[in-house]
């Protein structure tokens, strides 16, 4: 299980591989952003969701990432693949 700040890092991760010219952008995300304020096309945010579940080698359901509106849903889903009701 890895805890927030390795999966705020790992989500860092994430968005550099997508939009390497914004990392400096990225650095100060935190639990409660907003990953519509990232600035992230649809592409680019799957393609986010997509190098996570490789690197933590799970699939996220469709249900779940539709609810997906801050990093700390994100989290949830890499934590247990199930957003939290916060």
């Amino acid at each position: 299980m890895q805890n927030d700040d390795e999966i705020i890092e790992l989500i860092k991760q994430a968005l550099a591989e997508v939009a390497p010219t914004r990392t400096a952008d990225f650095q100060s995300i935190a639990l409660d952003t907003q990953i519509e304020s990232l600035g992230l096309d649809s592409i680019a945010t799957m393609e986010m969701v997509n190098f996570i579940e490789e690197k933590i080698e799970e699939t996220f359901p469709d249900e779940e990432l539709a609810k997906v509106q801050k990093i700390g849903d994100l989290a949830g889903l890499i934590k247990g693949g199930r957003i939290s009701a916060s």
